[in-house]
């Protein structure tokens, strides 16, 4: 039975993690993500829409800000961190995930894993209640019937999980093994499962409405980028372990060797039951897809909520053991270590780290930069259109008020700023803010640009880049051969 942990420490946590929120530099996806909260749609290229309608509410509050898109983020790092606490009796585990880098710096990043990992933990929290009424007590002859509401609730959360990222789709196989495991008769949750599924696919309908309106191509994109294969199994694998355990340490992976061999006496009871199989199988899950792909760091995090019970119930199954009790510490230190670096580098500057390879301070050399871009193509009085070449640095120009645009093809990456595609040859004339010049195949048409400006990055004092603001015109070679055509009375 799980102990219920008092509000007071996670208010706490929610405080610092606002306070962080308000010190640490912005990601590019984070401004790219706040981008869309100014258009909000039914759905977008990259991703569903829930993190767009969370930010637009919170900078509705809070105001239009970096702090203010983070909100979001800070309440779903802590109310994921509560759930975590409510399910996981070992509190000193509970102390381990909050110290990991994902709830410590990575709390404050407004992405669609923030929204994902709330619904992720409330759908998890929601199942545990769901088995415990469907599972009959000591004293009891047959199980609790199941309420409606409790239905109803579970395809809400289910339907804003989808709304946050497609990920949230492989809560429903997990879901659906759970209850077969439960050994219950299907007709006391077949018909409830169902209508829970009806209310999620209904409140998750926007992200069919616009894939509708978009002939499917953000779902095939999603499916071609996770279907992409890697050329080194091995060293795929290895590299998604290695993030892992930098995220997490050690435990959720040399726990999977024992979660299998325990597997049926975890099934017996209804919190282990549940919180078994949505860690066991969407890691397992992830782990065949790194074998076949090059998986980014963040898609297995879903995986990392629903471990902590499961780990509790295996320490106290050797807490009698002095290595294995030393062996559960050293478990966190990767990601101590990692926090630790982080935090002395955001105080004293390391000086081993290479500025070039230095993503924190480059984040506020970027915000920088972009500002002395805004206010150069500001000061020089045209209104024409911008372009850039990337979606980072669009995002990142529509932050400094300009109303920036993306060429489409120059970057592998498409984005929602190439649906639809815009070039640099549907205008006459317009400012192009890159780090190089675009190719010929780009510019066709087009004179050879003007520098207008120059622009460096500086990350701690070094100039690491440049973003040089350049001028192109449309050649009007077209219309000279006209009027050379009318003198010769053509």
């Amino acid at each position: 039975m799980d102990k219920k942990p008092g509000l007071l420490p996670f208010v706490l946590l929610l405080g610092i993690y606002l306070i962080l929120a308000a010190v640490l530099p912005a990601a590019d996806d984070e401004v790219y993500y706040w981008s869309w909260s100014k258009d909000l749609q039914w759905s977008y290229f990259d991703h569903p829409p829930m993190t767009a309608v969370l930010i637009r509410l919170s900078t509705a509050i809070f105001g239009d800000s970096i702090f203010g898109f983070r909100v979001p983020a800070c309440i779903a790092s802590a109310f994921v961190v509560y759930v975590i606490s409510r399910l996981t009796p070992l509190k000193p585990l509970v102390w381990g995930v909050i110290l990991s880098p994902l709830f410590t710096i990575g709390a404050v990043l407004i992405t669609p894993d923030s929204p994902l990992m709330m619904c992720w933990a409330a759908y998890l929290w929601w199942s545990v209640a769901l088995h415990r009424h469907l599972t009959p007590g000591p004293d009891q002859g047959a199980s609790t019937a199941v309420p409606l509401r409790l239905w109803l609730i579970g395809g809400v959360i289910l339907g804003c999980g989808v709304l946050s990222k497609y990920t949230m789709g492989l809560a429903v196989p997990v879901g659906f093994l759970c209850l077969l495991l439960s050994r219950r008769p299907p007709k006391k949750w077949l018909s409830g499962y169902l209508l829970h599924g009806v209310v999620a696919f209904v409140v998750a309908s926007p992200i069919l409405i616009y894939n509708i309106q978009q002939n499917f191509e953000p779902l095939l994109f999603q499916w071609r980028h996770s279907a992409q294969q890697t050329p080194n199994a091995l060293r795929s694998i290895v590299e998604f372990i290695g993030v892992q355990i930098l995220l997490f340490g050690t435990i959720p992976f040399f726990l999977f060797p024992w979660v299998i061999a325990h597997f049926r006496r975890l099934c017996d009871d209804p919190r282990l039951r549940v919180c078994t199989c949505f860690y066991a199988v969407p890691l397992a899950f992830f782990l065949y897809k790194s074998t076949q792909a090059r998986l980014e760091g963040n898609w297995a995090l879903v995986s990392f909520v629903s471990v902590w019970p499961v780990a509790a119930e295996w320490f106290q199954t050797v807490r009698t053991s002095r290595f294995w009790r030393r062996s559960t510490i050293l478990a966190f230190t990767p990601p101590a270590l990692a926090v630790l670096v982080i935090c002395v580098h955001l105080l004293w500057p390391i000086s081993w780290i290479p500025p070039k390879l230095d993503r924190v301070y480059r984040q506020f050399a970027l915000k920088e930069a972009t500002q002395q871009v805004a206010e150069k193509i500001r000061a020089l009085g045209e209104s024409i259109p911008i372009y850039t070449d990337s979606y980072q640095m669009t995002a990142w120009l529509r932050f400094q008020s300009l109303p920036a645009q993306q060429i489409d093809g120059v970057s592998p990456r498409a984005s929602h700023y190439t649906r639809p595609s815009r070039k640099l040859t549907d205008v006459d004339r317009a400012y192009v803010v890159t780090n190089r010049e675009l190719k010929p195949e780009f510019t066709g048409g087009f004179s050879p640009p003007d520098l207008i400006a120059t622009v460096p990055i500086s990350v701690r004092g070094e100039a690491e880049n440049q973003l040089n603001i350049r001028l192109y015109t449309r050649q009007k070679k077209a219309s000279n051969e006209t009027e050379a055509g009318v003198d010769r009375g053509e």
